[in-house]
C-alpha cells in the first residue's frame, strides 16, 4: 500500500506542478493584493494594529482556495476525464488516489504560505515580530489542511458538471470570507455556530487557539475546535468512499 501511495504521490506531484494556473488563484492573487496594499499605504499594508489577524486572513484565503482548486477540482477533473476510474483500477483502491492527492496539496499549500510570508517580511519590516507566529502557522497547517478538506469533501459526491462546481465554489469562498469578517463583531455563541459551519471562521479560531493570539483560550473553546475537527474528518471520509468513478459528462 505504501509503495502504491508513494508512486501515486509522485504522479500527483508532477500533475500539480504542470497545472500552474492554480497558483494564479492561491498565491499570485493574494500577493498582488498585498503589494498593491503595501504601495497604497506607503509600506504599512497591515496598518499598525492587528498585524497577526490580518496576516491570518491571507492564510485562510490561501488554504481554502488551495484545497478547493488544487485538491477538490483535481479529483473532480480526474473523474470527468475518466482518469479516476483508470487509476482506481491500477491502484486497486480510490482512497489511495485521494490520500496521495491530499499529501501533495498539503506540500504545495505549505510552500505557498511560506512564499507569501517571505513577501510579507520583505515588504513590511514591522511583520518581523510575527516570525514565531509564521513558523507556528506552518506547523498548524499540517493538521488544519486535512480538516478543511473534510469541510469541502461534499463536492466530490455532487452530481454536477465541473463548470457548475466551479461557479458554486466561487460563491462558497466569497460567502465564507464574508461570514468570517462578519463574525468578528458578533456575539460569542454566533461565532461558535460559524466555527462549526464555516471553514473560514473555523480556521480563524483554530489559529487563534493554536497560536494563542487572543491570550484567552478556554478548555470549552478547544473542545469545540476538536469536536468540529473530528466531525468533519469523519463526515468527510464518506464522500471518499462513495464518490463516483463515472464521469457526469463522459459516459465512456
Amino acid at each position: 500500500m505504501w509503495r502504491k501511495l508513494s508512486i501515486l504521490s509522485r504522479f500527483e506531484l508532477r500533475q500539480t506542478w504542470d497545472d500552474k494556473l492554480v497558483l494564479l488563484y492561491t498565491l499570485i492573487a493574494p500577493m498582488i493584493f498585498f503589494v498593491v496594499a503595501d504601495f497604497s499605504s506607503h509600506g504599512h499594508p497591515f496598518g499598525v494594529h492587528d498585524l497577526a489577524s490580518q496576516l491570518i486572513a491571507y492564510w485562510v484565503y490561501i488554504i481554502l482556495v488551495g484545497v478547493l482548486n488544487g485538491f477538490q477540482f483535481s479529483l473532480i477533473g480526474m473523474r470527468e476525464s475518466n482518469f479516476l476510474k483508470m487509476f482506481t483500477v491500477i491502484a486497486g483502491d480510490k482512497r489511495l488516489i485521494f490520500f496521495s492527492n491530499l499529501v501533495v496539496q498539503i506540500l504545495f499549500i505549505e510552500i505557498e504560505v511560506f512564499v507569501f510570508d517571505v513577501v510579507v517580511l520583505i515588504l513590511n519590516p514591522a511583520s518581523l515580530t510575527l516570525l514565531p507566529m509564521m513558523a507556528g502557522g506552518l506547523l498548524l497547517n499540517l493538521i488544519l489542511i486535512p480538516i478543511i478538506a473534510g469541510f469541502t469533501n461534499f463536492l466530490l459526491i455532487l452530481p454536477l458538471r465541473i463548470n457548475l462546481v466551479s461557479l458554486m465554489t466561487t460563491g462558497y469562498i466569497f460567502v465564507g470570507m464574508f461570514l468570517m469578517s462578519l463574525g468578528l463583531g458578533l456575539a460569542p455563541w454566533i461565532n461558535d455556530v460559524l466555527t462549526a459551519l464555516n471553514p473560514c471562521s473555523y480556521m480563524i479560531q483554530f489559529y487563534s487557539a493554536g497560536l494563542d493570539i487572543l491570550g484567552r483560550v478556554s478548555l470549552l473553546h478547544v473542545g469545540l475546535l476538536l469536536g468540529v475537527a473530528a466531525f468533519y474528518l469523519l463526515i468527510g471520509y464518506y464522500p471518499v468512499r462513495h464518490m463516483k468513478l463515472q464521469s457526469n459528462t463522459n459516459r465512456y
